[in-house]
């Protein structure tokens, strides 16, 4: 004999099956690329720390593709995550991946670039304007007179204005006095080294001049800037600055390659992330996370941006090793 149920005892089944199959909050962290050592460290703590808050983690990185973090979204909403974290590979672009989570009631944490002209729900990342001014102040103290240029990050993140800003700014008295000049000033898309590695070799040849100071404003273009200057035989003879905290950059600071990186502790950014994800999860106060706002374009966004510190060879043990981020040993 064939039983009949009641629709709303199907529906009762219905709902607690779909109340059993998932039992943690499913947090999507989404990444622009796993192509520098902060990215993977980060990756790694946001999923221990989303496992300790009681949910899990998904994730994806998008190897610098527009379009395939746009698909990778697509998916991540198929699969029914709870709240986005989202590092854009363009922050323009990235408003309409907004748009399409929101229209699921999904919220969106912009995490380390500020995504652009849309209603993202909260903002995590450093001070760039702090960045910019403690490479710049680094390189002065070094070499308070000469000729600098410029390596300027991708112009889509807005990080790399901020750098450039205060920059620009710390520079100006400087540049006024007639102690230094800028020869050249060049923004990278990508931030991608082997073009770092083109502009100073372009620069080199072309120019016939060698520079007194490389303003590199990450440590991947300083990378490709220390590249160009091997190959004239002029590492060591021109100071380049860096921001990431990367092995290599510490490796080179050692060296005398480098003369510092700007270090930001991104095991708090994940950690910091992962706890305002849940928050916003159970509705809970998060006034002490975001304790500021930055106008992206469409509204004010609350914020919160971290501290960032300079690394020499004076303090790199205290710092990026003290912290964990890589081992005395592995700059041997």
């Amino acid at each position: 004999m064939r039983m009949r149920f009641p629709l709303y005892f199907v529906f009762f089944l219905f709902l607690v099956s779909v109340s059993c199959s998932k039992s943690k909050p499913v947090v999507g962290f989404m990444l622009p690329h796993t192509n520098i050592q902060r990215y993977i460290i980060e990756r790694d703590e946001f999923d221990v720390k989303i496992k300790e808050l009681g949910g899990e983690m998904i994730f994806r990185q998008a190897n610098n593709d527009n379009d395939y973090q746009m698909k990778q979204l697509d998916s991540l909403l198929n699969m029914n995550i709870d709240i986005l974290v989202l590092d854009p590979v363009n922050r323009f672009t990235a408003a309409e991946m907004v748009r399409k989570a929101h229209r699921k009631g999904i919220k969106v944490i912009s995490y380390d670039r500020l995504i652009s002209n849309t209603d993202v729900d909260a903002f995590l990342s450093f001070d760039p304007w702090m960045v910019g001014k403690q490479i710049t102040e680094s390189a002065i103290k070094a070499k308070p007179e000469g000729n600098y240029i410029i390596l300027g990050g991708d112009k889509s993140d807005l990080n790399a204005i901020g750098i450039d800003e205060s920059m620009t700014k710390t520079l100006e008295p400087h540049i006024k006095s007639g102690k230094i000049k800028v020869d050249y000033k060049v923004f990278i898309e990508k931030w991608a080294s082997e073009d770092a590695y083109l502009e100073v070799k372009q620069f080199l040849n072309l120019s016939g001049k060698v520079p007194d100071v490389i303003l590199a404003t990450s440590d991947m273009l300083a990378r490709g800037a220390i590249e160009a200057l091997k190959e004239e035989n002029l590492v060591g003879q021109v100071i380049v600055t860096g921001q990431g905290g990367e092995l290599f950059a510490c490796k080179n600071i050692v060296a005398g390659s480098q003369l510092m990186t700007v270090y930001k502790p991104v095991k708090k950014l994940a950690d910091l992330s992962a706890e305002l994800a849940i928050r916003m999860l159970n509705n809970k106060k998060v006034d002490d996370i975001l304790n500021t706002t930055i106008h992206n374009g469409y509204s004010d966004i609350p914020t919160q941006l971290l501290v960032t510190i300079p690394v020499d060879a004076a303090n790199l043990k205290s710092t990026i090793i003290a912290d964990g981020m890589i081992k005395e040993s592995d700059l041997q």
